[in-house]
């Protein structure tokens, strides 16, 4: 008796990028460690739309290199044009005074708050 292989077995999960229902409901709960948000600004920028459509677009990219649906290339170029773009957008928000000087200040802020993870990943990557 063989036992046939499949044609292919992945070694890797792809993730389905659109949100379920309840995922949606959990996003908007507060968070179960910090009970309200530490980061309220960062957060309400992270829900606009133009901000959604750039993090689909970047995990849209990374199923297609991970499913072997584009070459890792052409996959991170186009994200990286998008997000480029993106940014450049905010970047002109900014200087158009579509921010006021509060929230740019409270924004800064709050960024700062991740600079523990941001010597984490240092710590990690010098070791490799």
């Amino acid at each position: 008796m063989a036992i046939q292989a499949d044609a292919k077995s992945p070694s890797y999960v792809s993730v389905d990028s659109s949100l379920y229902a309840s995922e949606k409901r959990e996003l908007n709960a507060p968070c179960s460690v910090h009970s309200t948000s530490q980061t309220p600004r960062l957060d309400h920028q992270l829900q606009q739309p133009e901000t959604k459509a750039a993090l689909q677009a970047l995990a849209t990219a990374l199923n297609n290199i991970a499913d072997e649906k584009q070459c890792t290339k052409c996959a991170v170029e186009a994200s990286s044009n998008f997000l480029t773009d993106h940014l450049r957008d905010i970047r002109a928000a900014k200087k158009n005074g579509q921010w006021s000087k509060e929230d740019k200040k409270a924004l800064k802020a709050e960024i700062k708050g991740f600079k523990s993870l941001k010597t984490n990943f240092k710590a990690l990557w010098k070791d490799n």
